[in-house]
């Protein structure tokens, strides 16, 4: 079997928290920063998103943490349908990701 960069998919998620807000900031001399903020729910996002050769391909953005029925969900709803058959997926060994549905 030939090599084919086509046919290899790298996933990874990260996650940003809505409470990491900054405390401070820089203005003019003389004039006072405002900003706006979230307020009250704090909560987390999880993005994730396969990497081809060429392109990024199947993005999801969820509520919360990634844990292993919304990863499942995600292969099958998601990445599945973006992909040949023959496909190689590349994981890294997060616990998530060792989900026997998926």
């Amino acid at each position: 079997m030939g090599r084919r960069p086509d046919r290899v998919v790298f996933i990874d998620e990260t996650s940003v928290k809505t409470n990491f807000t900054r405390l401070r900031g820089r203005s003019l001399r003389g004039q006072r920063l405002t900003m706006d903020a979230p307020f009250g729910s704090w909560g987390t996002q999880t993005l994730i998103a396969g990497l081809t050769h060429e392109t990024l391909i199947a993005p999801w953005v969820i509520k919360g943490a990634m844990d292993g029925p919304a990863f499942a969900a995600y292969v099958r709803e998601v990445l599945v349908p973006e992909i040949e058959p023959g496909t190689v997926v590349i994981l890294d060994n997060l616990a998530t990701h060792k989900n026997k549905e998926a």
